[in-house]
């Protein structure tokens, strides 16, 4: 059945936005990152974009479901939030990195 209302609708534009916040995020660490680290600043970001582009095309899917006649079960079991958690995690380690003074 179809849910009516526009929290279906809430949901799929708030993990479109987490989606875009993590590809700039991915893309701004890089450039400030990129002197010091080199290719693994490149590298550690373009698994941000991957995860970013999971977040965003899960969330699109499960907003299709939802709305779907004869579907009552949207996809669950939190992939999203685990390629999104792992992406900032490994975002914030690149900065880390970045910040970090070389021994």
């Amino acid at each position: 059945m179809p849910h009516n209302g526009l929290q279906n609708e809430r949901t799929a534009l708030a993990w479109q936005r987490t989606a875009l916040a993590l590809l700039v995020a991915a893309a701004v660490t890089a450039r400030l990152t990129y002197d010091r680290l080199g290719p693994a600043a490149v590298i550690v970001s373009a698994a941000g974009v991957t995860a970013c582009c999971w977040v965003f095309w899960h969330g699109r899917a499960r907003y299709r479901q939802r709305n779907a006649p004869g579907t009552d079960s949207p996809l669950r079991g939190g992939r999203s939030a685990l390629a999104l958690t792992v992406a900032v995690v490994a975002v914030a380690c690149l900065e880390l990195l970045g910040l970090a003074d070389p021994w």
